[in-house]
């Protein structure tokens, strides 16, 4: 990743938003399952570990998508214009890591369950 010396706290700042969001998504999960009788290390460990087709995407997107939205945004790597056309600040940079963490996994799940009930026999 080649950061721009003025994009390296923009940088920072959406990787904040991102793994806050996630920390936030997974001290949900501990809580619920805990509420449940599971112990904080098993619901941890299903979170991070669930051996799901949803899962998998799930977290591929999370590295990937957010990855990829950033680089956009940020660096510019393709001119998107509603997308490039928001200037590159912190605030805004936390803002779109947090919303990106929130929406590219379940849009990413959503998408492959589509594709999914497209093939024969509906189900990978």
């Amino acid at each position: 990743m080649n950061l721009h010396l003025g994009h390296g706290w923009a940088w920072a700042f959406y990787l904040a938003g991102a793994v806050l969001t996630l920390l936030w998504k997974l001290v949900r999960y501990i809580r619920a399952e805990t509420a449940k009788g599971d112990s904080i290390g098993q619901a941890a460990a299903e979170w991070f570990f669930e051996d799901s087709l949803d899962n998998t995407i799930s977290w591929t997107t999370t590295i990937g998508a957010v990855w990829l939205f950033g680089s956009i945004w940020i660096e510019h790597v393709w001119d998107i214009g509603i997308i490039t056309s928001v200037p590159v600040s912190n605030s805004i940079a936390f803002f779109f890591g947090g919303v990106m963490e929130l929406l590219a996994p379940e849009l990413a799940k959503q998408f492959a369950r589509w594709v999914r009930s497209l093939l024969p026999g509906g189900n990978l």
